[in-house]
């Protein structure tokens, strides 16, 4: 079974929601605290390319990040998207399906995915995927999870890093849409990876864990 894919003209739209959440993937790109020796990230359904890069300007030290979708349309943007930013050598972006990775086994550094979880059709078999293609003691991040919040409460988590008004707005929709605490810890469970656990930080549900050596 294949994950939601978005063709024109929802890919625009969906692009367009995006970019009032840049302040949100800036903030999530700080909060990751990835160590500076890191050098290879591989990132799961991302859409146009907006976390990459967050991603690539927090950490320099990435040398070789990989922005994935199920979508051709969202990849082409987010191939765009890294060239205008002057990342084109560092971010790649590539048609993925979560649940088969065509990467070996241990070759990245860190593997992240930020709120795609809820449109896998099999979150457990994705999971294990990303499990596999990280390295041995890499740094596997997944965001999702939100315990549906009111919008005052949402509005003042995004206030925190820096987002305005719309990014509230899109932050608190989104939200309607994504897992809940109790979904992600049957996935977890059912995926019986040992070092994943559910985290949870200005009310976002994360998974991750650092990979047995």
């Amino acid at each position: 079974m294949r994950p939601k894919e978005y063709h024109w003209p929802y890919s625009a739209l969906y692009s367009r929601i995006a970019s009032v959440m840049e302040p949100a993937y800036e903030h999530i790109a700080r909060m990751t605290a990835l160590p500076r020796h890191l050098e290879t990230l591989l990132e799961v359904g991302g859409g146009d390319g907006r976390f990459a890069v967050a991603l690539a300007r927090q950490y320099p030290n990435l040398s070789r990040i990989i922005t994935t979708d199920i979508s051709k349309d969202m990849t082409d943007r987010a191939r765009k998207r890294a060239m205008k930013n002057g990342l084109g050598n560092r971010i790649y972006s590539e048609v993925q399906d979560v649940h088969n990775l065509n990467y070996q086994d241990n070759c990245f550094d860190v593997v992240v995915s930020i709120f795609s979880m809820h449109h896998w059709r099999e979150p457990t078999k994705g999971l294990l995927e990303l499990d596999r293609v990280l390295k041995p003691e890499g740094i596997l991040i997944v965001i999702d999870g939100h315990d549906r919040p009111s919008f005052k409460s949402t509005r003042r988590t995004a206030s925190a890093f820096g987002g305005s008004i719309w990014t509230s707005i899109a932050y608190w929709i989104g939200s309607k849409d994504v897992l809940s605490y109790s979904e992600i810890a049957h996935i977890v469970e059912k995926c019986e990876i040992k070092y994943i656990s559910i985290l949870v930080d200005e009310q976002v549900l994360a998974v991750g864990g650092v990979k047995e050596s």
